[in-house]
């Protein structure tokens, strides 16, 4: 959502504009939107613009901070994020975060296709 609101050149960017027109819902978890209101003021102006814009665009889902599945993820802050996307039953989880989801990116989650933005859209032909 960072890289979202702050360049217009980005992919993730690119994904929240062409959701509605390839019927994507657009899901992330509170926890999701906290760590982003954080961040995004060292973004600057026209990223917090674009952070309200966004959050309308957005199901947002309760925090899911457990799992009676294992996983594979080394970084405990980012198991709410793989854990509450597992719950809310996304088909996709996209990060940008190849340091710490470096064993999932490219794989599936119980069902669930980790990717980065770029490759999300390279699979979907629109590359």
């Amino acid at each position: 959502m960072l890289s979202a609101c702050g360049s217009g050149k980005s992919l993730s960017r690119l994904i929240t504009e062409i959701a509605p027109e390839r019927a994507w819902c657009l899901v992330s978890a509170s926890y999701c939107c906290a760590e982003t209101s954080r961040n995004i003021g060292k973004l600057g102006a026209d990223a917090n613009l674009k952070w309200a814009e966004l959050q309308t665009k957005i199901e947002w889902v309760s925090n899911a901070l457990t799992s009676k599945k294992p996983l594979l993820l080394t970084a405990s802050k980012d198991k709410p994020v793989l854990i509450s996307a597992l719950a809310a039953k996304s088909d996709v989880l996209l990060t940008l975060d190849k340091g710490d989801f470096e064993l999932l990116l490219g794989t599936t989650v119980y069902g669930m296709r980790v990717s980065t933005p770029r490759d999300f859209l390279l699979a979907a032909d629109l590359g």
